[in-house]
């Protein structure tokens, strides 16, 4: 007989001293958040994304973006819970997800996976790693993804089909690992009969690798959009801490303000979001 949700025994695969580690944490999180009043829910914003080279099949394909969940001692499973059912509500064809699943701590990288199990679309839910990713240990949240069916990108690519179309999804590592745009996509520069491509990147940083290599539309995060922003600095924030639209040449760029935090528990100016992009063909 298995033990309730304080027993300390091992998961397969999973040492006992992190699973006391987990429940720990998990005692720590409802002392946090049991007399709390639930947290609000992320801003939902849906953007109409127009794209010269989207192939007629694809128009009005719906993508959810989620980025920097952080989960963890500043993201309850309550709160999380909430975005996983604000996401599915949506019907999305398919899940982004753009790094920092956890802040470091390996501590929360099954329970994490374990949550995002819930994610279904019908091209897939498809992740790269964040900076996080690779304090906590970047194989072992990879592996623990991978067990709940989130497809990783580890510097790969890879063809679906949607009706008559088909096109490529990629994914590079964080900045920080020295990703190689033009290695992931298989190619060293713009083919002109490439397949349309959305490539996932935590660091905005890479929007100019990608225009180089002629990808349409690329989904990223990591900044926060500050999570604490003060107005008398958004020049700033904007050169150093982006977030929203951005374009490259023909390469467009979304960067999620993401979901979680870091450091303090609080976000000023920089409310977290969850973001849903409907595609297009044709200039807007």
């Amino acid at each position: 007989m298995n033990g309730g949700p304080g027993s300390r025994r091992a998961r397969p695969g999973v040492p006992r001293r992190t699973v006391f580690r987990q429940n720990s944490w998990r005692h720590v999180q409802t002392l946090l958040y049991a007399r709390r009043r639930p947290a609000r829910d992320p801003e939902i914003n849906h953007l109409q994304l127009h794209l010269p080279r989207l192939p007629p099949a694809l128009e009005g394909l719906k993508i959810a973006h989620l980025s920097d969940i952080h989960y963890g001692l500043f993201l309850s499973s309550r709160s999380l819970s909430r975005i996983l059912d604000l996401t599915q509500a949506q019907r999305p064809d398919l899940i982004a997800i753009t790094g920092d699943f956890v802040t470091q701590s390996p501590a929360f990288v099954e329970p994490v996976s374990e949550m995002l199990a819930r994610l279904r679309a019908p091209l897939g839910v498809w992740a790269v790693l964040g900076n996080h990713d690779f304090r906590s240990g970047a194989e072992r949240v990879t592996r623990a993804l991978r067990q709940q069916g989130i497809k990783v990108l580890r510097n790969q690519r890879r063809l679906l089909r949607h009706g008559a179309s088909r096109f490529q999804i990629a994914g590079i590592d964080d900045s920080r690992q020295h990703p190689d745009v033009a290695a992931a996509l298989g190619r060293r520069g713009r083919a002109p009969e490439a397949l349309f491509t959305l490539l996932l990147a935590h660091n905005p940083l890479e929007l100019e690798p990608a225009a180089r290599c002629g990808v349409d539309l690329v989904l990223s995060g990591h900044t926060h959009g500050g999570q604490i922003k003060l107005g008398f600095a958004a020049p700033l924030y904007e050169r150093y801490l982006p977030a929203g639209l951005l374009t490259s040449g023909e390469t467009q760029m979304y960067v999620s303000r993401g979901l979680g935090k870091v450091i303090v528990p609080m976000r000023v100016g920089a409310p977290p979001e969850l973001a849903f992009l409907t595609l297009h063909r044709g200039a807007e």
